[in-house]
């Protein structure tokens, strides 16, 4: 009947700055409910379209995608402040070494703005090989994530009908991303000069006099004590890290950074990860036919298949109401609410254990088998326009009677959490009754079954049933199939690709974190080549030097680790907000934390032990000559 036609569209409206009004105009001219309408609020959070909060009228929130937005802002920042760190050492430490040179220049009538230049220039240089580069890597990645992160969604969320339309609509709107790519050159540019202000400051402000006559810096310990050293070489090092604590901090920063943004991704992939619901299927394969139905013999048919299992089935009948609220073309003493349905499922074994296990006694299950009971869905109460419906309710243990047929109701339940649908139909509010399938036509007067669900053996040619099942679903007019296991394997690819991408990520912010190490402690070691022989001639061992740099490595990694790891959790904090739209504590990444504090630990101790055995195998004198 007329009276049943449903039509859904999908719109996407070409002026974003009007979409509410465009909306109204749609809605007015159409005469659509305001019920009828639903808006992808995520999809006009993200492009920051405004639309009316109290019209979407939708569960869905955009919060969460604030969150979201928050913690990509604070991630990138993160990666812009840790390559900001690794331009400022390695500037620091290059003036630091031809602090000397500087001096010359502004000895022989060098000017404090022509150093500026000097400094800067280098940036400018590194930058003109750098950017380049980087921007070719970001479009090539940013490619990848965006192919694996749409491979996790149906086409149908964008409005077209298969995975190559997606693509081509992607490059479509691709045109204005080099409006993006000069603003990320431009802001990697700033970031760059503003790294080298200060060693840019270093060397302009160098006195001529003091340069050249390459004098130390006085370090003034206050609030000296005296307590027992238990360990020299700790005790040490110690020292040693307050002798450059500029350069110390610019260490442990460039490894919390990294830290932080290593636990921030692992908190995004996980996010991301839909594979988690893969073992929720019953079955491998779902069958629908919502049309003919399929008949019990095609079902005797499917079991008999040799690559099968076992097969769950469900029929499906649905009833509307009358003027008096009475479900037609049935007979029941049930009464109904205004805009309540009358449903009645069949299920077979296979189904019944799947779904009741645990739910019900095995004497309830025995009954509801035999068909010598029902369990009862109740609809969800909701009110529109000051009209209750879903008001419904069978209480567990009352008795309802259908088709001249007395049943108990055995098990009650109701809210929004299982409800019993055909494929991926959805829930139809009103009342469901679930009877075995043996009793089914009884009440119902059609044995025909609307989904079947294959399970099948662990050896099984899939290829060989995709072909078989092809061929069943051709000779049954209205059937269609989904494979579950093939749906779970995409699935999982694209979250395999994205969680790559997010390990490349990973690594080379890693790689920024290692370098400020490398450039730090190698630094820290060969200019103090000569105070290295000294120790060596008064006694002091390889040993024991390998043990004071050691215990530098370990402190600065011990440090980062801490703040990193605290950093992380906050990051972390964003990012679960994202997805329950709550912004409250939770579950300490224990794992991320360690795995990125150890790793930091290995970086500094490795980055100690490479240089320092080169200089291990210098001789004392060679050691105490060498100019630094």
């Amino acid at each position: 009947p007329e009276s049943y036609f449903y039509y859904n569209v999908d719109i996407r409206t070409s002026d974003k700055g009007g979409f509410q009004d465009t909306m109204d105009d749609l809605i007015e001219g159409l005469s659509v409910h305001a019920l009828d309408t639903m808006y992808n609020v995520l999809y006009l959070e993200a492009l920051g379209i405004r639309y009316d909060v109290d019209k979407a009228d939708t569960e869905l929130s955009g919060q969460g995608f604030s969150f979201m937005l928050a913690s990509g802002i604070l991630v990138g920042a993160l990666l812009l402040l840790a390559a900001g760190l690794v331009i400022y050492n390695i500037l620091k430490i290059a003036v630091s070494r031809r602090i000397g040179q500087y001096g010359v220049l502004r000895a022989i009538g060098g000017e404090k703005g022509q150093l500026y230049f000097l400094v800067t220039f280098q940036v400018l240089l590194l930058c003109a090989a750098g950017i380049p580069v980087g921007l070719l890597l970001g479009v090539l990645s940013s490619k990848g994530i965006l192919t694996a992160a749409t491979g996790l969604l149906s086409p149908e969320i964008f409005m077209v009908r298969d995975a190559g339309e997606l693509g081509r609509l992607i490059a479509e709107n691709s045109s204005g991303k080099g409006s993006f790519l000069l603003a990320s050159a431009a802001i990697t540019l700033l970031f760059a000069l503003a790294a080298a202000v200060p060693a840019a400051r270093y060397a302009a402000g160098v006195s001529p006099t003091a340069a050249m006559a390459g004098r130390r810096t006085k370090i003034r310990r206050r609030m000296r004590k005296t307590k027992k050293i238990h360990c020299f070489e700790a005790y040490y090092a110690r020292l040693n890290l307050r002798r450059s604590p500029g350069r110390t901090v610019v260490t442990i920063l460039s490894l919390v950074m990294s830290i932080t943004v290593f636990i921030a991704l692992q908190g995004f992939t996980s996010l991301l990860d839909v594979s988690a619901s893969m073992p929720e299927h019953l079955g491998d394969y779902s069958v629908v036919n919502m049309q003919g139905g399929i008949s019990p013999a095609e079902l005797a048919d499917l079991k008999e298949n040799g690559q099968v299992s076992d097969v769950a089935a469900q029929q499906f009948s649905l009833y509307e109401l009358d003027a008096q609220n009475r479900p037609e073309g049935i007979e029941t003493d049930i009464v109904l609410g205004m805009g309540e349905t009358f449903q009645i499922f069949g299920f077979n074994d296979c189904w019944m254990d799947y779904e009741f296990d645990g739910k019900l006694t095995p004497e309830q299950m025995e009954r509801l088998k035999s068909g010598e009971g029902c369990v009862i869905r109740n609809p969800i109460p909701m009110q529109v326009e000051g009209v209750e419906t879903g008001t419904t309710y069978i209480e567990e243990g009352s008795t309802v009677h259908i088709e001249g047929k007395t049943l108990p109701v055995l098990l009650s339940t109701g809210g929004y959490d299982g409800y019993f649908s055909v494929g991926n139909g959805g829930f139809i509010n009103g009342v469901q009754v679930l009877v075995s399938d043996r009793l089914y036509p009884q009440l119902t007067g059609a044995a025909a079954y609307a989904e079947l669900r294959p399970v099948l053996q662990p050896d099984a040619d899939r290829a060989a049933f995709d072909e078989m099942l092809d061929a069943f679903c051709g000779r049954i007019p209205g059937c269609t199939a989904i494979s579950y296991e093939q749906a779970d394997r995409q699935m999982a690819e694209s979250f395999e690709q994205i969680r790559l991408l997010a390990w490349g990520l990973i690594l080379f912010v890693g790689l920024i974190g290692l370098l400020n190490i490398i450039n730090t402690v190698y630094t820290n070691i060969h200019t103090r080549i000569a105070e290295i022989g000294m120790q060596r001639a008064i006694g002091m061992d390889m040993r024991s030097l390998y043990k004071v740099f050691l215990w530098e490595g370990a402190y600065i990694g011990i440090i980062a680790a801490v703040i990193g790891g605290i950093a992380g959790y906050v990051c972390i904090i964003f990012i679960e907000a994202a997805g329950t739209d709550v912004l409250r504590l939770t579950v300490v990444p224990v794992a991320s934390v360690a795995g990125a504090a150890l790793s930091a630990i290995a970086a500094c101790l490795a980055a100690t032990c490479v240089p320092l055995g080169k200089i291990g195998r210098m001789s004392i004198v060679d050691s105490i000559e060498t100019v630094e």
